[in-house]
């Protein structure tokens, strides 16, 4: 097997290195091998730059795997438009739902938070082909597409602020277009999350269901921890890293700065900031 490296492009914090910048969003790059997969592209502000910093060749990139259909994990598309040769990009059939925030309080309407784009229009602005995959797949050697995460624990539930808009109006989203890349790393499994929409220990159950794996070295990337919709998710959540024998919980995004923090004080030095410009080999 070969040595695998995981580099945060896009995360709402940079780290000291100049030239690297922050946005609300998350992408991240995995180069195994020859391979070099794009996962989430960030809302489009800081992929290419972040990608200069780091002296990355987004031309290299021929394969993205998109966690979900919203603004901030795949606005950075557009950096892709004009590339000579094929781009595969796989993501769940519902990444192109309609999708929509309730507004934050004081706000009256609710606002578009979706892809801006339609299958045919990646296809032709991008020169991309749309792999819509709702079953668990190896999309690259030793790579895997999660799929759609079946939900099974009774404490990670649904963020009520997420609406679909239907011809009848707004429906709370079910985020089944959710999904999440296994990668195996000399290091061991390592799980790669955009936002966890699903629950992370739902994410970790069902790679676990799906290769027979009951421990994991790390997982990289948002948790969604900073939306607790119960008193205990947070402590089942750490309770389930112990479970799978977490090496490295490195966090992203959307998992907060309150849940960070306890995570920190349970972990130690098994905690890790994932932000934008970091980078593991594995």
């Amino acid at each position: 097997m070969e040595k695998t490296t995981i580099t945060i492009l896009c995360e709402n914090r940079a780290l000291g290195t100049n030239g690297i910048i922050g946005e609300h969003g998350f992408s991240a790059l995995v180069e195994k091998g020859n391979e070099f997969i794009l996962m989430d592209t960030g809302q489009g502000l800081g992929l290419t730059t972040n990608s200069k910093t780091l002296n990355i060749d987004l031309s290299l990139i021929r394969k993205i795997a998109l966690s979900h259909g919203h603004y901030d994990h795949t606005g950075g598309l557009e950096a892709f438009a004009g590339q000579i040769g094929e781009l595969d990009i796989y993501a769940h059939p519902d990444v192109f739902s309609a999708k929509f925030s309730s507004g934050k309080e004081g706000e009256k309407e609710e606002r578009f938070i979706g892809l801006n784009h339609s299958p045919a229009s990646l296809e032709n602005h991008l020169n991309a082909k749309i792999h819509l995959l709702k079953e668990f797949t190896e999309i690259s050697a030793g790579i895997y597409f999660s799929g759609e995460i079946p939900r099974v624990t009774d404490f990670e539930q649904r963020d009520k602020r997420l609406l679909l808009k239907t011809e009848t109006g707004f429906i709370p989203d079910p985020l089944t277009d959710d999904a999440a890349l296994l990668i195996e790393t000399l290091s061991g499994p390592v799980i790669l999350s955009g936002c966890a929409h699903s629950g992370i220990v739902n994410i970790l159950n069902h790679f676990s269901k799906m290769t027979g794996y009951t421990a994991f070295h790390a997982v990289i990337g948002g948790t969604h921890l900073g939306f607790l919709n119960s008193d205990d998710q947070l402590e089942k959540t750490m309770d389930a890293f112990d479970q799978y024998q977490l090496n490295l919980i490195a966090v992203s995004h959307c998992t907060g700065n309150e849940a960070a923090a306890v995570c920190y004080n349970r972990f130690k030095k098994r905690f890790a900031f994932a932000n934008a410009g970091w980078r593991i080999q594995l």
